[in-house]
């Protein structure tokens, strides 16, 4: 089993951190990072089995030399985080008016994660994520014949398993599967509250600054959709990351590390979907059991900072093009709005 240099706690880089679907733009040896002494729990993702390198690379950052273990790309040392991480988020969407005079319609988000990384035999990474999500909505409801009431609260329950070949060559291949259970729980459950989505991305190294992404995903949705997950990633230097990448484009600027904390701004766009089988609430007629989905665009301005194994981020931004499709029943339009979200790392 590998141990890391007793020497050094952490890695700084200029490389937006955190979980995500598309890497970084290259693996090339550049300049060093910086490095903070002490204790290091950061695993060499270029050993051989059963450690590999993270197709998920980076440029380095800036300052002091860093050990010898350590393996640079184009924004810095982006090695798996082996064992255990946890994820908690919130979110809060306001209340927007709908369309078909329904009344209003805000969201409050909670989404935790619970995932396990680790070296196959092969050298292949495996990652299992426990997902829990809970959206308390608000709205909408009026008293008009044609009214309808969603539930206050649903819940999802995922399981994320995802297999990434190791990134030793210009070629690597990421491929995920994930179920979830997605429910008010008013009722028994039907195949409608079973969602399956996967995900094959493959990935291209054409040069040190730049990385191409060509792959798609199934959404199992109301109306079920094939979506690209395709683009291309620019590190044109140690602070900017640009991904220009489909569903969750993403350009970040590395700021530095006041008081030792790194620390990023970015501006992220987002294609979204949920969908959920509640218990539909008419006035005119009873209630029934159905399948919904919402729709939404969404474009933030965020700040993200590491430390040690916490990191954390703020974003703010605008949500649009929000559509409500509930199954043989139609749906709803939902007026664009303010979001804000928050979340942490460890």
């Amino acid at each position: 089993m590998y141990k890391p240099s007793a020497d050094f706690q952490s890695v700084i880089r200029g490389q937006t951190p955190g979980y995500d679907e598309v890497p970084s733009s290259s693996q090339s040896v550049a300049p060093p990072t910086y490095v903070v002494p002490q204790n290091s729990g950061i695993l060499n993702p270029f050993q051989p089995a059963p450690l590999m390198q993270d197709p998920f690379l980076g440029q380095p950052g800036f300052g002091m030399q860093a050990p010898s273990n350590f393996a640079f790309g184009a924004n810095g040392p982006q090695p798996y985080r082996y064992g255990w991480t946890v994820r908690q988020e919130v979110g809060f969407l306001p209340k927007e008016p709908t369309g078909g005079n329904l009344g209003n319609f805000g969201v409050t988000e909670f989404d935790t994660e619970l995932e396990y990384t680790t070296a196959l035999p092969t050298g292949w990474i495996f990652s299992f994520t426990q997902q829990y999500d809970l959206r308390l909505w608000d709205g909408p409801l009026s008293k008009t014949p044609a009214a309808i009431g969603l539930p206050g609260n649903v819940h999802r329950f995922g399981w994320d398993f995802e297999l990434s070949t190791p990134a030793n060559g210009p070629w690597s291949v990421q491929l995920g599967f994930n179920p979830s259970i997605n429910s008010d729980f008013e009722r028994h459950l039907t195949s409608d509250a079973w969602n399956w989505d996967g995900r094959g991305i493959a990935f291209y190294r054409a040069s040190p600054h730049w990385m191409i992404a060509l792959g798609a995903g199934f959404w199992d949705r109301v109306n079920d959709k094939v979506i690209p997950y395709a683009g291309a990633v620019w590190t044109p230097d140690d602070r900017w990351e640009w991904r220009l990448v489909f569903p969750k484009p993403r350009v970040s600027y590395f700021i530095g590390a006041p008081f030792g904390a790194p620390k990023w701004i970015y501006v992220s766009g987002e294609y979204h979907i949920e969908a959920y089988e509640i218990e539909v609430q008419r006035v005119a007629g009873g209630n029934v059991q159905n399948k919904i989905e919402l729709e939404d665009w969404r474009v933030v301005l965020g700040t993200r900072e590491e430390l040690g194994r916490i990191s954390s981020f703020l974003e703010a931004g605008w949500v649009f093009g929000r559509k409500v499709d509930i199954r043989r029943t139609g749906g709803f339009n939902i007026s664009s709005g303010f979001i804000l979200r928050g979340g942490v790392q460890f």
